[in-house]
């Protein structure tokens, strides 16, 4: 993606009235951030499914001196604080957030975003932990990482910081998704530790430079928590909590793996977890190994070689950083794998790989992760192609 394109991505964002929503449904109809700031009023009215009059708004909005303005102060602040402005479908968004209904149409990033982050782990719970949920998300996020997963989290007070803590401790890799800008970060008492995620991992925000924590940012952020990882871990949940949000986006929308740890029986702050685990739709895991098996091939995968232990003490074999070593691409293509390799005996889109297969499109979103992250298939613009002896 050119600088043009990634420009017009950011002025479509800094409209008023334009979200994540409206923005994906222009760029797919008119194919591009840019074409959508010359689309017509009626062409809108149709790619965002308003009235005209409102159409007409958001135009005149998006074309005003104004935004342009903001625009280059956006772009100034954010190279300030050295800090990425990532846009969807370009080279560094993170691939599995690509595949989430509303993805975000720019990522603020400070520090660094790996393609082998995609074998993350998410981990959310209170953040009025008790000692045990803190202790438990230390516990879990250290052996995971060590094993060789990313852990991704929300930064918030509670079970998210003691994840980052585990992960950093395990020397591992770590993303902080925030509720608001890189400039305005929340809370302010743990600068310190997105200091120290920006060196091991990366500090991410949705939101313009400047954005205050609003409540409302923290629901909307907590897609992008489960959308970057394989599967969701909850440590500690009551019955109505943002963690309930994050579990219910990953089972429902975006088909990744659930998990949580059980607590006390009498424990309000564990009876989310139960509920989950009760009505079958959060498997039971009580150490890294039971994680790894949750996530299916993956975890498998980081499992080779790896000497995971089970789970009562501090870590497993490996060398301390997480890796995986050369296990995770030695171990053969499952049978629906090989059945996109199959299909791709020319360049097909998400949609024509479905089809062609006849598996379901979040099947084959998992299938591609895993075959992307072994160099066996490519993306190549939209499509996606078999990597051959001339791409080597």
């Amino acid at each position: 993606m050119d600088h043009a394109e990634r420009d017009a991505m950011l002025r479509l964002l800094l409209t008023p009235g334009m979200g994540a929503v409206r923005i994906g449904r222009c760029v797919a109809a008119f194919g591009s951030a840019t074409a959508t700031l010359g689309a017509s009023t009626d062409r809108l009215a149709e790619a965002m499914r308003c009235g005209g009059q409102q159409a007409g708004k958001l135009r005149s909005a998006m074309h005003d001196a104004q935004r342009e303005a903001d625009s280059a102060r956006e772009r100034e602040a954010a190279a300030a604080a050295d800090v990425q402005i990532i846009a969807l479908g370009e080279t560094g968004y993170p691939r599995l957030l690509e595949h989430i209904p509303d993805a975000p149409p720019l990522l603020w990033v400070r520090g660094e975003l790996r393609e082998d982050d995609a074998l993350a782990l998410a981990m959310v719970g209170s953040r009025r932990c008790t000692l045990y949920g803190r202790e438990q998300a230390e516990r879990f996020a250290y052996q995971c990482a060590h094993a060789g997963l990313c852990i991704v989290s929300g930064g918030a007070y509670g079970i998210d910081a003691a994840a980052h803590r585990g992960a950093l401790k395990a020397g591992g890799r770590t993303i902080a998704v925030l509720g608001s800008g890189l400039e305005n970060p929340y809370p302010r008492e743990h600068h310190e530790l997105y200091d120290e995620i920006a060196q091991r991992g990366a500090v991410v925000s949705e939101f313009p430079m400047v954005t205050p924590p609003a409540a409302e940012n923290f629901p909307r952020r907590n897609r992008i928590i489960s959308g970057l990882a394989l599967g969701v871990l909850v440590v500690e949940a009551a019955n109505r909590s943002g963690a309930h949000i994050t579990a219910r986006l990953c089972v429902e929308e975006h088909g990744r793996e659930l998990m949580a740890i059980p607590g006390r029986v009498d424990a309000p702050t564990s009876a989310g977890c139960h509920k989950m685990i009760r009505e079958g739709w959060a498997k039971l895991v009580t150490n890294a190994a039971d994680v790894l098996d949750g996530l299916g091939e993956a975890g498998q995968m980081l499992k080779v070689g790896m000497g995971v232990d089970d789970g009562h003490g501090e870590g497993g074999g490996g060398d301390g950083g997480g890796g995986g070593g050369g296990g995770l691409f030695e171990v053969a293509l499952t049978d629906s794998q090989q059945r996109v390799v199959a299909a791709l005996d020319e360049p097909r889109s998400l949609d024509e790989l479905a089809a062609a297969t006849g598996a379901a499109v979040q099947q084959i979103q998992s299938d591609l992760t895993m075959l992307e992250l072994r160099g066996t298939v490519r993306r190549r613009g939209g499509l996606f192609v078999r990597r051959g002896k001339s791409d080597s």
